[in-house]
């Protein structure tokens, strides 16, 4: 892999960033599977939207509305086919490479464009977290497109995908304070047309769904976000060490960069963007790896801008080549051989069927988030009370009780949950979401199905209830 001048013919690396784009879309296409996420949640509730429920009012939903409703507009042309509807994270990630390689080529050369793009796509945080749909990777194509037209002088259209991006998940607001805070250093006069389009959609949106949802929209896109900021989450520093092991390298050029470079003001908008990023990481106590998807881009500009010091070096494009090369085959290795196989759903023609023969069309189901509600799709069956959303999180923070649960499942004919099985046939590490007390009342296994490889349980075990259809809709 070897790189001409782009200085002067700028347009020449588009074949290199189309062939590197294709490379990852290859390795994606390879690595599709069901997988225990969810991503299936988002699924289901276009489903929801499609047969007319409104998001607040008629379920739960902790975010904005927008990428539910673009998984309902995907699922009118795909119907069940989920595994098409897994490929908008990786098609919005590549977007996003696509932004990064024109700002980096406007900003310096096409080398650079090149490099700062195969870095962000073949990130080990890039190549994991697009198995999943979690909203990560649609909000950053709305955050980087923000940067690009800001940097292009299109104020109006980059507070649009500003606006964008904070309908599809809140935490976008830290990069975009960020973009506010460049435009008052650097671009003042424009900053109303940013703001205009920053306002148009996502306040659109929220006037509209807090009045059809009777005042339950801001309770649960914000207040519910507000119960997480302290006391529930993952251990922090153990999520910063997986980021930082599996992404040394950028991590590493990034501090190189933030040390040595002496231009860092041509890049001030992604170093506020990325400051602002942090500050997320350090309020908010329930941090997943996969939100640092959000300075993952311009870590791969930054670690990029390093790397050049050293252009004028002999055989510095050969040794560049061959460098990316290894970073390629590398993390793709190590993504497939560790992680591409894990959380895999072996077992969903098996578990679909089963449902299928032994329950009827107006009966429901229940259960985890990561797996229920795909059964739910495929099955062709209702989840009991419409709670698409069982993530334990909703328990924990008191916004649903158990018996809240209970009431809204009776009458449901199979529980479906991740759990694991001991030595001696006991079942333990059921989440706060499993309404224990009634399955010992209500429910037998009926079925257990081993998960092969997977980073929190062994089985998803099928409870069959009372045969009696669900009694509340």
């Amino acid at each position: 892999m070897e790189f001409k001048n782009t200085k002067k013919s700028k347009d020449k690396t588009l074949p290199y960033f189309l062939g590197i784009a294709f490379l990852f879309l290859v390795i994606k296409l390879f690595e599709l599977r069901l997988k225990f996420s969810d991503g299936f949640t988002y699924m289901y509730m276009g489903k929801l939207l499609l047969q007319g429920l409104i998001p607040y009012k008629d379920f739960f939903f902790a975010s904005p509305p927008l990428q539910i409703y673009l998984m309902a507009f995907g699922e009118i042309f795909v119907g069940n086919n989920l595994l098409l509807l897994k490929l908008i994270p990786i098609f919005a990630t590549i977007g996003s490479s696509f932004f990064i390689y024109n700002l980096v080529k406007n900003k310096f050369n096409g080398s650079q464009a090149i490099t700062a793009a195969t870095l962000f796509l073949f990130s080990f945080l890039t190549l994991l977290t697009t198995d999943y749909s979690t909203g990560i990777h649609l909000t950053l194509f709305f955050i980087l497109g923000m940067i690009y037209f800001i940097e292009e002088d299109k104020p109006l259209l980059a507070g649009i995908f500003g606006s964008l991006a904070l309908s599809t998940r809140l935490y976008a607001l830290f990069p975009l304070a960020g973009a506010g805070i460049y435009y008052i250093i650097c671009k003042r006069k424009n900053i109303w047309k940013f703001l205009i389009g920053l306002a148009s959609v996502f306040i659109s949106l929220s006037i509209i769904f807090q009045i059809l949802s009777r005042g339950a929209y801001l309770d649960q896109i914000f207040f519910f976000r507000l119960n997480l900021i302290s006391g529930i989450g993952l251990s922090k520093s153990a999520v910063l060490s997986f980021f930082i092991k599996g992404d040394f390298i950028l991590a590493l050029g990034t501090f190189l960069y933030l040390l040595f470079d002496k231009e860092k003001k041509k890049l001030l908008l992604p170093i506020l963007a990325t400051a602002f990023s942090l500050i997320l990481y350090v309020v908010y106590s329930d941090i997943y790896y996969l939100y640092f998807g959000l300075i993952i881009g311009f870590l791969a500009i930054f670690t990029t801008t390093f790397i050049f010091i050293f252009e004028d070096q002999k055989n510095f494009k050969m040794i560049l080549g061959i460098c990316l090369s290894i970073f390629i085959l590398f993390n793709s290795f190590f993504y497939i051989i560790d992680y591409g196989s894990s959380s895999n759903i072996n077992f969903t023609n098996d578990i679909v069927e089963f449902v299928k023969e032994n329950s009827s069309e107006n009966q429901t189901i229940y259960g985890s988030f990561e797996i229920t509600p795909l059964i739910g799709i495929l099955a062709n069956r209702k989840l009991a009370g419409n709670i698409a959303d069982t993530n334990p999180k909703n328990i924990m923070t008191k916004t649903f009780t158990i018996e809240d649960i209970e009431k809204r499942i009776k009458g449901v004919r199979f529980i479906i949950v991740k759990g694991n099985i001991l030595n001696d046939g006991s079942i333990v590490g059921f989440d706060a979401s499993t309404p224990t007390n009634y399955i010992k009342e209500n429910c037998k296994i009926e079925k257990t199905y081993p998960i092969r490889k997977d980073f929190t349980s062994n089985a998803v075990v099928v409870y069959g209830c009372e045969k009696l259809g669900d009694n509340l809709r």
